[in-house]
């Protein structure tokens, strides 16, 4: 069993998904409201079209983030109770994201040493997703 965390984003998740490869690498696939068949109780009108109805980034195999651009009746939606935990294998790993993902978000608690033994630190990015960063320090 594998568990995917799923963002909805209201209309940004394709700059979403490009951000978060390049910060972490792996691979982008995108499926977009167009190739939906049309569906008289779901119509997808004007700029949405081009939006994402699914798309995934694939870090490694049973590693992976989907998002898609959510709406109910025509207007965008998001959801605010998802917070991605990210264990690195360096601290400068961390570091390096920390940073990246920092660019016009909200750093919450700066990367630092904490007294379980590890350097974290977690932040909401410019697409209002919560990140905890977290490595642990060799024992």
């Amino acid at each position: 069993m594998n568990v995917i965390p799923y963002i909805n984003l209201s209309g940004n998740a394709e700059q979403a998904l490009n951000t978060y490869q390049e910060v972490f690498g792996g691979k982008v696939e995108i499926m977009r409201w167009s190739q939906m068949p049309p569906n008289p109780k779901m119509p997808v009108g004007g700029d949405w079209q081009d939006k994402v109805m699914h798309g995934s980034l694939t870090l490694a195999e049973g590693v992976a983030i989907y998002a898609a651009d959510s709406w109910q009746s025509g207007e965008a939606t998001s959801a605010n109770n998802v917070f991605l935990h990210m264990e690195f294998d360096t601290e400068d790993q961390l570091r390096s994201a920390f940073d990246a993902l920092s660019a016009g978000g909200t750093v919450n608690m700066p990367v630092d040493k904490t007294f379980w033994g590890a350097v974290y630190g977690d932040l909401v990015d410019t697409f209002g997703v919560g990140w905890g960063m977290h490595y642990q320090l060799p024992q």
